[in-house]
């Protein structure tokens, strides 16, 4: 009985210095672990969190969602077939409308999917974030950025 006691002691103390949450309690792991939608809004929330975790500067989920529908209005499977990039033989592709080059140069390790919504909002952002300044300064353009 005195050894479940101590353990139990342990684990409060490691809980204490992990900020509350008691190391090994599913309830925290569960917690810890969010969920996203398989939608614009949930893509962009998991999006802002990959680019919050690397560092990179978070747009607001109005400017991202905002480029997204001026774009492939919320399609992320679109294919733009007819404009200069698509003439050079690089058509823009998905969610944000990047092209391969460009969604290569700016895409993070492990989010290297052109077709995978998060994976082209994340490339796009830090594309804009790198190009223009901030990508609130495309956000709400009417026309390609």
């Amino acid at each position: 009985m005195q050894r479940k006691s101590r353990l139990a002691v342990r684990l409060a103390v490691a809980g204490a210095i992990a900020g509350g949450a008691v190391l090994g309690t599913v309830g925290a792991a569960n917690a810890a672990t969010p969920s996203y939608g398989n939608d614009l809004s949930g893509w962009v929330a998991q999006a802002q969190a990959v680019l919050a975790a690397n560092g990179d500067h978070v747009p607001s989920a109005a400017a991202i969602e905002a480029r997204a529908m001026t774009e492939s209005s919320g399609n992320p499977s679109a294919v733009n077939n007819w404009d200069s990039n698509a003439a050079a033989g690089t058509p823009s592709e998905g969610l944000m409308q990047t092209i391969v080059p460009t969604f290569d140069t700016y895409a993070l390790p492990g989010h290297n999917d052109i077709w995978n919504p998060v994976d082209n909002i994340v490339a796009a952002v830090r594309y804009a974030n790198a190009t223009y300044g901030a990508f609130e300064n495309i956000a709400y353009g009417t026309y390609g950025y």
